[in-house]
């Protein structure tokens, strides 16, 4: 055993030399994820909102995936328009989303378990998130929305309604 190991250490030091010398990387690196459905301002300055995905997970229900980006290189607060408290605020920056068929005029909230806890991303346990500069995070809510509705607007808390959205099984609408 101990012969076999002493003949492989070598050569992947060689890989690894050979990968740094020739400026390739060992491993394929991640693409940067795109928004979906495009970005808008948010209600604080110098911070954008970009619908990342909404991928129906069966016939009736979706996952909307959205991302708060600070563009400045300072710190940010989002989160501070919510009207909640006690245990909602640790989901003040989804509590207020929901999706609508613009045909039917029928809003969908956010799901909630038996509990009446949102099916949802939470964050701390308070309402206002500081966003480091330059920093990004990414939330998630689950909705009821039913097969039959094809394009549906997505409304997210501090920013214009994404409109015309289509929810593909694979997480990116047409």
């Amino acid at each position: 055993m101990t012969s076999a190991r002493c003949s492989f250490f070598p050569m992947g030091i060689l890989v690894v030399f050979l990968a740094v010398a020739t400026g390739q990387e060992t491993a394929p690196s991640a693409k940067p994820i795109q928004p979906c459905c495009g970005t808008h301002a948010y209600e604080v300055d110098g911070v954008e909102v970009s619908l990342m995905s909404v991928e129906r997970v069966n016939p009736n229900e979706i996952t909307v995936r959205w991302r708060y980006q600070n563009t400045t290189a300072s710190p940010k607060n989002i989160g501070a328009s919510f009207h909640g408290m006690g245990s909602s605020e640790a989901f003040s920056l989804v509590w207020d989303a929901y999706v609508a068929d613009p045909i039917a005029k029928v809003k969908y909230p956010i799901l909630k378990d038996s509990q009446g806890t949102p099916v949802a991303s939470r964050h701390g346990g308070r309402k206002v998130v500081a966003l480091a500069a330059k920093a990004a995070m990414t939330v998630w809510a689950k909705f009821q929305v039913p097969a039959s509705v094809g394009k549906m607007s997505v409304y997210l808390p501090g920013t214009e309604p994404f409109e015309n959205v289509t929810a593909t099984a694979g997480g990116n609408p047409q």
